[in-house]
């Protein structure tokens, strides 16, 4: 596989991870975080399934045999998976408290820098790449980020609508960047010490590596939501009854696909540019979230000022994924 082909493939990954939580405004009444844990459960089989399509193919010694022969990095895996279900849920709650403009502008800049230092520190970069250009790629992403969100304020102060409160909430907002920066480099650690490459030859196949991965994710994501069912003294059945089943198991196979099959293609590509260059272009996935703002119609009525604003932020994105791609892959 190409290098320009690996590249292509980790920003249509992008699409689907910015596009997955689309299915959430399909919800209604049912809980948030008893949908991201029926998600999981779907991945858990779409990976699964994966495994056994692709298995022999991608892992002659077999999956449990690859798995056995490093039980440590098995472990190590799994508790990331664990951590990284649990960084969801917590995450999504947090957002439901200070809201998503305020919340958006610092998970961003906190998953951005953490993923960047910890697939830097524990998967190395090939010779060549400049750190210099992974942290300006990084920076430019930040940017971005901060700028799609005042275009957001922009066009909620043109329309006049009660925009999200954003009081000074420093607890959540410390607990918010402890999340990004901490628990969620769990996901980029689990890929820098996992992943088989160049740089690291005694990682597993990119199918071992999220077969175990989703695991753990649908471990810690179930747990924290019978936490919280048994705290709210809801029943489990209660909740299913908010939702017709197969509308459920639709939009979270929809999600399910787009999350973890995201995962699973970026895993096969990552080893071919590093690691540490695609979890930094894998980062510009917020860039889809204010593209799908444009579709749903959320900017239609703004001014040029807004939308240039806008357009500008996602302009800083696409420069990011540039510079990554022109200067440290040949």
């Amino acid at each position: 596989m190409t290098a320009q082909l690996a590249i292509a493939g980790i920003i249509f990954v992008t699409f689907l991870w910015g596009s997955w939580f689309q299915t959430v405004k399909h919800l209604g009444n049912f809980p948030v975080h008893a949908f991201i844990s029926v998600m999981y459960g779907i991945s858990v089989i779409i990976v699964w399934a994966a495994i056994g399509f692709l298995g022999k193919q991608m892992i002659p010694s077999g999956i449990f045999a690859e798995m056995k022969s490093s039980l440590g990095l098995t472990l190590a895996i799994l508790g990331c998976g664990v951590v990284f279900g649990i960084a969801m849920q917590m995450h999504l709650t947090v957002v439901k408290r200070i809201g998503l403009i305020l919340s958006t502008s610092v998970s961003a800049t906190c998953a951005i820098l953490g993923g960047t230092i910890i697939s830097v520190l524990f998967a190395g970069i090939p010779e060549g790449v400049s750190v210099v250009s992974l942290f300006a790629a990084s920076v430019l992403l930040i940017l971005a980020t901060i700028t799609c969100q005042y275009a957001g304020v922009c066009r909620d102060r043109e329309k006049k609508r009660p925009g999200e409160k954003q009081q000074s909430r420093t607890q959540d907002i410390l607990l918010l960047a402890f999340i990004n920066l901490i628990l969620m480099s769990s996901y980029p650690l689990a890929n820098s010490i996992g992943l088989r490459s160049a740089l690291n030859p005694d990682g597993f196949s990119a199918l071992t590596c999220m077969g175990i991965l989703v695991i753990g994710a649908f471990a810690g994501s179930s747990l924290f939501t019978l936490i919280l069912l048994y705290r709210e003294k809801e029943s489990v059945s209660g909740v299913m009854a908010l939702i017709p089943f197969g509308r459920l198991f639709t939009l979270a196979s929809i999600a399910a696909f787009c999350h973890f099959g995201g995962n699973v293609l970026h895993a096969v590509f990552a080893p071919v540019v590093s690691v540490a260059i695609a979890t930094v272009i894998g980062n510009s996935y917020h860039c889809w979230s204010y593209i799908w703002g444009l579709v749903y119609g959320e900017f239609k009525g703004t001014g040029k000022k807004t939308k240039g604003i806008l357009f500008g932020g996602i302009l800083l994105f696409v420069a990011g994924v540039i510079l990554l791609s022109a200067n440290n892959v040949s």
